[in-house]
């Protein structure tokens, strides 16, 4: 078939536009489902967690997977004064009261914005000391080290906040979530509360820093 000069040019023309459509196509990421609502996010975050043996490796993974961060996950330790240990964690790592468990405060944040904050009780005589180290200095890939020496989590409870009977705004923490931590024996020696905020929410990254 032979094809005039101007049917060449409409030809040309159309083409150029969908090689355009599909390049376009293909550079939109497909990590957040477009009808995807802020609450199934929550409850999509809420699930990750739940069956991760590494929290702050999920939460890196989220960070890049679901908020498009150039950066990894940084994380600082929170300097403050010791809190009363809770009964119920004592309870939980089987101590009484004259023993004195180890408080680490960590805050996690992206693209300098805290998504989210950890609150570990933990008794150190319990772990190698290299362990030890691993958890106060590099949280993030701490879980893998866990299980490389068998240690294990276990999710305790999870307490998504929002939406809530109130509805309304997003409120600063959305998820929270405790867990314990074992050693190979079964023998607990963490307690983590673990605090998630709305910066983990796409929809809420134009919102002040919490």
């Amino acid at each position: 078939m032979t094809v005039g000069a101007k049917g060449f040019i409409r030809y040309s023309g159309m083409a150029l536009v969908c090689m355009l459509f599909i390049g376009q196509t293909q550079a939109v990421s497909l990590s957040i489902p477009p009808l995807m609502t802020a609450s199934e996010l929550l409850t999509q975050l809420n699930q990750h967690l739940i069956n991760s043996k590494n929290a702050p490796g999920t939460l890196d993974y989220w960070c890049q997977s679901y908020l498009a961060s150039p950066t990894a996950l940084t994380v600082n330790r929170v300097n403050e004064p010791t809190p009363t240990v809770p009964k119920e964690v004592r309870q939980q790592l089987h101590i009484g009261s004259a023993t004195q468990p180890q408080y680490l405060k960590l805050q996690y944040q992206c693209d300098n914005k805290v998504v989210a904050v950890f609150e570990h009780w933990y008794l150190p005589n319990m772990l190698p000391k290299e362990v030890e180290t691993q958890m106060r200095d590099h949280p993030i890939s701490f879980g893998r080290e866990l299980r490389k020496l068998g240690y294990y989590r276990q999710s305790l409870n999870n307490q998504p906040l929002w939406p809530d009977s109130g509805a309304g705004s997003l409120p600063a923490i959305v998820l929270q979530q405790q867990a314990l931590l074992y050693r190979n024996d079964k023998t607990p020696f963490s307690v983590v509360s673990e605090h998630y905020s709305r910066q983990l929410l796409p929809m809420a990254q134009q919102v002040d820093p919490y």
